[in-house]
């Protein structure tokens, strides 16, 4: 028997298992792509709309470590620069999260060892998640090429733009292949490969903010680090622009030495076991793990404070680059365009601030499904088999997730308030109030999550995902750009989190936390009467 004997045959068994993840996970991130693409094409309407908004981020390099360099005056080639990075962070999570769930993850159940015991190679199940993984990030290629096209862009740049960010997934799920030989959890194998493509991203960041703008062609040449990083391999593509095709084979090459490396790992360590053995803990147990809130922020810490510090490094770099943006934006005619929100820049920052306060909701929704991974992974039963009551176990989860979205949202407040040593006039506690203003409406989703949970409804971890992106695409961030009609907009609670920019009411605070308070107590209620699942 060969080492891939029965790949094909996993590969179909992961498929028909991830039928629905998979799918949701690549119409979601093209449809996104789709409606984001729609909305800059109202948004900058002729070239030189394009010519000042690309003037005014690329020659900022603060603004390039996040996002890429610009290349040419193009709507298409703009929009690669714009939001291609968010973009390519959720592709490579995808690669990584299908990756290690169809390997580490079926080591950990025991999945493996039973599919082990049948006529399949010793590789099989890694060849088979990597195949699925490549298949599903072509499809997603050609998807987001599709997105492009559907709205008026050249088909070259779609489709260059399309492979560019599916080979950034195909090369992290190379990356994933190798942390899940590594770690003996599936949790350490995906903080590895999140190390990883931290380190990736900041490289990337790093050649670009050290390049050249030319304000003539509207062109950056980055530093040579960007050539030591997948990130900068797909921005270096420069879709819509040069198209050039030929760094696909970077990415190939990258792909075939992580699975090559990946493929020797695996056959020098035993089922379950990882190359780097697991850290022995301490003798004793802390005090604090006696009490449910204690073992509850034992399993979130980690997930906190991974956020708490990156969104503070955010906040701080956002913070030092709005001071020089404001002033490359004054005297232009974007200026004009835009209103009176250049006039100062507190408001300037404030609106910054609020921008990216509503995606603090994703610590939110991570948090929660640790909690629901506790009971769907059978460790809630032991502990809910003492004394521990129902309530007390998920109001610790709770408070745990909760509070981290508070501290979270301050953290940006506070990174941001960097911006108050350039410049004096920028006041701190108003950043902070820019901040923490969006705490009702991602409690309105918090309490969502949890009566979803508390009623135990199939599929809980996907509905909440679904209404996370319902309310960011109704939003106030999407939903004016795409004309969406009101009553659609209203449907998301960041619709109703009250402008920065204006005199603060107390009103729309007030139903916002009454909202998610019903949504809370029902979850709690509906959760202590059901069964629990093990």
């Amino acid at each position: 028997m060969r080492a891939y004997t029965g790949t094909f045959t996993l590969a179909i068994l992961a498929l028909k298992r991830d039928r629905i993840r998979l799918v949701s996970w690549i119409m979601g991130i093209a449809i996104l792509l789709g409606f984001m693409v729609a909305a800059f094409g109202e948004m900058l309407a002729t070239e030189q709309d394009i010519i000042n908004m690309a003037i005014a981020h690329g020659s900022n390099p603060a603004m390039r470590v996040f996002l890429g360099p610009i290349s040419g005056v193009s709507l298409g080639g703009f929009m690669m620069f714009r939001i291609s990075t968010m973009f390519a962070v959720m592709i490579a999570f995808f690669g990584i999260l299908t990756v290690t769930r169809h390997t580490r993850h079926n080591e950990e159940t025991g999945c493996e060892e039973l599919t082990g015991s049948t006529v399949v190679g010793r590789h099989a199940s890694l060849l088979g998640a990597l195949m699925v993984t490549t298949a599903g990030n072509i499809l997603l290629a050609v998807l987001l090429a599709l997105a492009f096209i559907v709205n008026g862009h050249p088909a070259e740049g779609s489709f260059a733009a399309g492979a560019a960010l599916g080979a950034v997934g195909v090369a992290f799920a190379g990356v994933a292949a190798i942390t899940a030989q590594l770690a003996e959890t599936t949790r350490g194998a995906n903080v590895l490969a999140g190390l990883v493509m931290g380190a990736a991203f900041l490289v990337s960041g790093v050649g670009n903010m050290l390049g050249h703008f030319d304000a003539a062609t509207i062109e950056i040449t980055s530093a040579w680090p960007v050539w030591l990083s997948p990130f900068g391999w797909y921005q270096q593509m420069h879709s819509f622009y040069q198209n050039n095709w030929w760094i696909i084979l970077l990415f190939l090459a990258f792909f075939a030495i992580c699975v090559k490396a990946a493929l020797m790992l695996n056959s020098r360590r035993d089922v379950g076991m990882g190359m780097i053995p697991a850290r022995r803990g301490p003798a004793t147990a802390a005090k604090s793990l006696l009490s449910p809130l204690g073992l509850a922020w034992r399993m979130h810490y980690k997930l906190f404070i991974t956020w708490f510090i990156a969104v503070l490094v955010v906040g701080a770099i956002l913070g030092g680059a709005t001071t020089e943006l404001i002033e490359r934006m004054r005297g232009m005619e974007m200026a004009e365009i835009l209103g009176d929100i250049f006039a100062m820049s507190e408001t300037f920052t404030m609106a910054l601030v609020a921008i990216l306060g509503p995606f603090m909701v994703f610590y939110t929704v991570q948090g929660f499904l640790r909690m629901l991974s506790e009971e769907s992974e059978g460790l809630a039963e032991p502990v809910l088999a003492t004394a521990v009551t129902r309530l007390k176990w998920i109001l610790s989860h709770i408070t745990c997730f909760v509070a981290g979205t508070l501290a979270v949202l301050l953290a940006l407040g506070l990174g941001a308030s960097v911006s108050s040593i350039i410049d004096p006039d920028i006041r701190v506690f108003k950043l902070l109030e820019a901040a923490m203003i969006q705490a009702p409406s991602i409690l309105v989703l918090a309490g969502f999550s949890i009566m979803i949970y508390g009623l135990g409804l199939r599929w809980s971890g996907i509905l909440v995902w679904a209404a996370l992106i319902i309310s960011m695409l109704t939003g106030p961030f999407f939903g004016p750009a795409l004309d969406l009609p009101q009553w659609v907009q209203n449907i998301s609670p960041f619709t109703h989190t009250p402008s920065v920019t204006e005199p603060i009411t107390a009103a729309p605070i007030i139903l916002l936390l009454l909202i998610a308070a019903v949504f809370t107590l029902v979850g709690l209620v509906s959760f202590c009467r059901r069964d629990i699942r093990g």
